[in-house]
């Protein structure tokens, strides 16, 4: 954190193969995000998340408008129709971001000198708010962060949107 980002016009998240690709997405506030639906099959996007509540009724290809994220925080995606599909869309405000690798590296390259305050995100969150570290002093090399893990990730409660969908559908006792 600490350094604005730029606005960036215009973001994309893609569903191919029944997923949200890419499944995170960090965008600055301000940002409109398309959700095309490459799938041969409709797909019916929502969040009830605090950052952005919104509702992409059943669509194909490009049908959908776009959606303008303007409050900070984490929003957490789904779709009505196939309960295995997340994804999440971080609204924030730093110019700088970086994934961890598969061992949890992160690298952040070209860094100006500075103070830089520090915070972390997880999709485990949900749409809780990253979490502050600290801050990654001037000459510092490494950060090194020993998080707790969890052994399962729980199921999320269907929303009562969600559980509309299910009944319709025949699936009410699944």
């Amino acid at each position: 954190t600490g350094q604005p980002a730029d606005p960036v016009p215009t973001a994309l998240i893609d569903q191919i193969d029944m997923q949200f690709t890419p499944q995170v997405l960090v965008v600055p506030p301000g940002t409109e995000v398309s959700f095309p639906n490459s799938d041969d099959v409709r797909h019916h996007v929502y969040s009830f998340s605090p950052a952005k509540r919104f509702e992409l009724r059943l669509f194909k290809g490009s049908e959908a408008p776009p959606v303008l994220f303007d409050q900070s925080g984490a929003v957490v995606l789904g779709c009505n129709i196939h309960d295995q599909m997340r994804g999440y869309i971080l609204v924030a405000g730093q110019a700088v971001h970086a994934f961890s690798d598969a061992d949890g590296l992160v690298e952040v390259a070209g860094l100006p000198e500075g103070d830089w305050p520090v915070a972390v995100w997880h999709p485990r969150l949900q749409d809780a708010p990253w979490l502050e570290l600290g801050k990654l002093a001037p000459g510092s090399h490494s950060l090194v962060l020993d998080l707790p893990t969890e052994a399962a990730e729980a199921e999320p409660e269907l929303s009562p949107l969600q559980q509309r969908f299910r009944r319709a559908a025949g699936h009410a006792d699944d």
